[in-house]
């Protein structure tokens, strides 16, 4: 049975502590919208997205952490479980139409070595 695409909260690093161990103790690529850091670890796949008052209004970080967590949500089946993803976006990111923002990630997650070619 194929894996859902939706987002639930388990899906989701919430806490200062998740992201920390994350920087700390992960990998990162960097691109030209944003950076992901990731680390292989034996709790479930989650990601969390980070988005700095310097993207501008909150309007603007809202909109910028939705195209990231769809982006996410629409390719996670391409990516092996237990994996802790933080993605920090870049003032160039915003104002991006979603096929970019989905453009980032894959290519992202490309250079990362963490995306399987499976549809």
């Amino acid at each position: 049975m194929p894996e859902r695409a939706t987002f639930p909260k388990t899906e989701r690093l919430q806490h200062g502590r998740q992201f920390r161990r994350v920087y700390d103790a992960g990998h990162r690529v960097a691109g030209p919208l944003a950076v992901l850091y990731w680390l292989k670890s034996p709790a479930p796949r989650a990601i969390g997205v980070v988005t700095g008052r310097k993207l501008g209004n909150a309007v603007q970080r809202n909109r910028v952490r939705r195209l990231l967590r769809e982006a996410y949500r629409r390719h996670k089946h391409q990516l092996p479980d237990g994996l802790q993803l933080v993605v920090v976006a870049r003032r160039a990111l915003v104002g991006q139409p979603y096929a970019r923002v989905e453009a980032e990630w894959l290519a992202l997650c490309r250079q990362a070595g963490i995306l399987s070619d499976e549809s």
